[in-house]
């Protein structure tokens, strides 16, 4: 029972904080035009990488051959190459969204069925 609950707390993290990484990327514009330029620093970025990696590895027990563990593992590796790349071309920005709703319905799908 205890380990239903890391599991649970682990996907709350991750799609929580994935959700902050979408919201963050959409209002960085926005705050860059107000002045706010501390906002776009690159460790912010890195600590939703992180984030990311230890509530994946926590939510899969680091387990990678179970089909949502694949499935989390591939998005937040669409996530990393997305961010990684995101001043090479447009498309990467749209594919670090893509990849941040994945790890969402990820997480989500985790809860709510294999968590039980």
């Amino acid at each position: 029972m205890i380990q239903t609950k890391q599991i649970n707390w682990a996907d709350k993290l991750g799609a929580f904080s994935a959700l902050l990484c979408i919201v963050h990327c959409l209002a960085v514009p926005a705050l860059l035009t107000m002045g706010m330029g501390f906002i776009s620093n690159p460790i912010i970025a890195y600590l939703f990488i992180f984030i990311a990696f230890f509530s994946i590895y926590k939510a899969t027990n680091g387990r990678f051959l179970k089909p949502v563990s694949i499935f989390l593992w591939l998005a937040f590796t669409g996530f990393v190459i997305s961010m990684l790349l995101e001043d090479q071309a447009e498309v990467f920005e749209y594919t670090m969204f893509l990849s941040s709703g994945l790890i969402i319905l990820g997480h989500l799908y985790n809860m709510k069925y294999c968590s039980k």
